[in-house]
């Protein structure tokens, strides 16, 4: 987990180009809309807290990218990001975190309260690893009933210190439920760094 060992270019030269156009405007729509947010909330014009994914664009766009339309992604309390990556529904978003019924929970939800079934974003929540044992059930689902669909799950590296998530993980091969854990390492849970929280490894 040093950052400094990911500093280096990365050779992309067997990559589609227009693949990676693709996914670098993906990115800069993420980043462009979360820093409307931040300025929304810094300004008073968004009420309650809002949780930026800053920096992990290209987690969300990357995986995203590769997932057929009936998958099932669960999102964190930082989602923007996912939500954006499945489908750029701007107006729906910003609606939400306003606080507008045309928003896509109505306006009721906010920044951390989000869904969006059509483009295959089935929630996030601010709970701590809230929705990890809900893509569990949804890829569950989808294998009992002999589809090839799977369930994606976002989580922080702080869910990982919650029970649930191991055990989802558990359940997950028990049951043989396609579920891909995707875990966003930003080193701090809440506001505590994770070399606090976590003994070094050597």
């Amino acid at each position: 987990s040093d950052p400094k060992k990911y500093q280096e270019p990365i050779d992309v030269s067997d990559h589609d180009t227009s693949f990676l156009k693709d996914l670098l405007k993906n990115m800069l729509i993420i980043r462009c809309s979360e820093e409307k947010i931040a300025d929304g909330r810094k300004n008073g014009l968004i009420g309650g807290p809002v949780h930026l994914s800053a920096g992990q664009e290209a987690v969300a766009a990357g995986v995203c990218r590769n997932l057929s339309s009936s998958d099932r992604v669960f999102g964190t309390h930082r989602s923007h990001s996912h939500i954006l990556a499945l489908e750029p529904c701007f107006y729906e978003l910003f609606a939400e975190v306003l606080g507008k019924n045309t928003g896509l929970s109505k306006g009721m939800g906010g920044s951390m309260h989000l869904i969006n079934k059509k483009a295959g974003f089935y929630g996030s929540v601010p709970i701590v690893s809230g929705t990890v044992s809900l893509a569990v059930g949804a890829s569950f689902n989808a294998y009992r009933n002999r589809k090839k669909d799977i369930a994606v799950v976002f989580l922080g590296d702080g869910a990982i210190e919650e029970g649930v998530a191991h055990e989802s993980m558990n359940l997950a091969r028990v049951l043989n439920a396609p579920t891909l854990f995707v875990v966003e390492n930003n080193f701090f849970s809440s506001h505590l760094h994770i070399s606090l929280r976590q003994p070094k490894l050597s």
